[in-house]
């Protein structure tokens, strides 16, 4: 474990190590929650993809969820993975097998890192949401240095207005079938890439296939709305709210948010939004 800050707003408390390709370390920013060095428990655990059309972006994309998951008991941690240009790969692909590597990881250092097998969600935004559905749909891609008998497979996922336009063979809506984790789904009204009818077709298709599934569209929002690098974002505070309630449903987390807007931010109002469960 490297520690490289402290878990406010915008730092990280560590970074882990969950692969390395070549002379290439793959890591994982990582917010601990209270009690965690003290702790002999086995912590909640959420692992978030950021999105960059699998060619841009950071983990710091995410650091206003993971401050707000720490918080809430949870092992929070956003992955850097491979990208296309900068570590010259094939893009879907390479990323897809980078993340079920993280959650491999995760998982077989459970009782290492104090990670609760059970209880691991993945998130994501735009291609990082083509990312944590295909962990969870896909099972035919994986890293030939994995150890397959170390699921993959989370116990709840989160998307943000996911980029499911790739090849076919990697596009997460061809691989709806019974016995998929819980999933809830947020685009924006006016996201210029993301047709809303496309996402409700996904959830309409998750729930006659018998998984469970909710849907929000935030009206007015564009593409990556719900992120929180804007601290005055009502989306993101929104999301959240039902983010949490939906882990909380799916016994993941127990009791109540913790959500806390600055001032002069207010809730969204029940015609801001349209919501399919």
């Amino acid at each position: 474990m490297v520690l490289v800050g402290s878990s406010v707003f915008g730092a990280a408390d560590a970074q882990w190590t969950y692969k390395t390709v070549g002379e290439t370390e793959l890591k994982m920013d990582v917010f601990l929650p209270d009690g965690y060095e003290s702790s002999k428990e086995q912590f909640p655990t959420i692992v978030i993809f950021h999105g960059g059309s699998w060619r841009t972006g950071t983990p710091d994309m995410h650091y206003p969820d993971c401050a707000y998951w720490s918080k809430r008991g949870m092992v929070a941690v956003s992955v850097d993975y491979r990208l296309k240009e900068r570590d010259n790969i094939e893009v879907p692909l390479e990323c897809v097998k980078d993340a079920k590597s993280a959650v491999r990881y995760l998982r077989k250092s459970a009782t290492k890192l104090r990670v609760d097998p059970d209880k691991l969600v993945v998130a994501g935004g735009s291609a990082g949401g083509q990312m944590a559905a295909a962990v969870a749909m896909i099972d035919g891609v994986n890293d030939e240095d994995d150890d397959l008998s170390v699921s993959c497979k989370p116990n709840a996922v989160i998307l943000y207005n996911p980029w499911f336009k790739c090849e076919a063979e990697l596009s997460p809506p061809n691989f709806i079938r019974e016995g998929l984790p819980p999933m809830i789904t947020f685009v924006g009204s006016e996201d210029p890439g993301i047709p809303n009818e496309s996402l409700l077709t996904f959830h309409k298709d998750l729930k006659q296939a018998g998984n469970a599934s909710e849907f929000y569209i935030g009206n007015g929002g564009k593409h990556g709305f719900c992120n929180g690098r804007n601290p005055r974002n009502r989306f993101f505070y929104w999301s959240l709210e039902l983010e949490d309630a939906f882990l909380v449903k799916h016994g993941i987390l127990r009791g109540a948010h913790q959500v806390v807007r600055p001032g002069n931010v207010t809730p969204l109002a029940p015609k801001e939004f349209v919501a399919y469960d």
